[in-house]
């Protein structure tokens, strides 16, 4: 009972930290990885911003494999949402592999791939950053204060 809580609870922690991790460090000192995928958004080939999600599965994985009750809830919670993220983010919102007609017009994930699209107004994105709870951070206007990055990256290859 206690993976099981604990499970429920990262998941639901999971996306107000990604949206922090998102704007402050993707949009940040990650810009250089994070790029590619502002530059190919719908790349159906794996892009250098895709290895960013081998960090948290190989410490998901290790929570798992080694900790106890609540530490195993951490890693299990933690790989559902990224499989939520990348489902919602790459799957609906940008169409990088298919998903199914009825639930791309399920109401959730039309808004989530609405607001999604004003995050690509521009190449270097902007508000909002988030993706389930991006509808409330642009009607609420949460992190409006944003510095596109300027750090210049070297030419890389849009695929790996």
């Amino acid at each position: 009972m206690t993976t099981l809580l604990v499970t429920v609870a990262t998941v639901v922690l999971a996306e107000p930290a990604m949206t922090l991790v998102h704007r402050f460090l993707f949009h940040g000192p990650l810009w250089c990885e994070h790029e590619s995928h502002h530059a190919h958004p719908t790349a159906r080939h794996l892009v250098r911003n895709d290895l960013l999600w081998i960090w948290p599965l190989l410490g998901s994985a290790a929570l798992v494999i080694f900790g106890g009750p609540v530490l195993a809830g951490l890693g299990i919670g933690g790989a559902f949402y990224v499989a939520a993220y990348i489902f919602a983010h790459d799957g609906v919102a940008h169409g990088r592999f298919p998903v199914p007609g009825w639930i791309r017009r399920l109401t959730l994930f039309r808004i989530i791939a609405q607001t999604h699209r004003l995050h690509h107004r521009s190449r270097v994105g902007a508000p909002p950053f988030g993706v389930y709870l991006a509808p409330l951070e642009y009607r609420w206007r949460l992190l409006v204060h944003y510095t596109p990055p300027t750090k210049v990256c070297g030419p890389t290859p849009a695929a790996l």
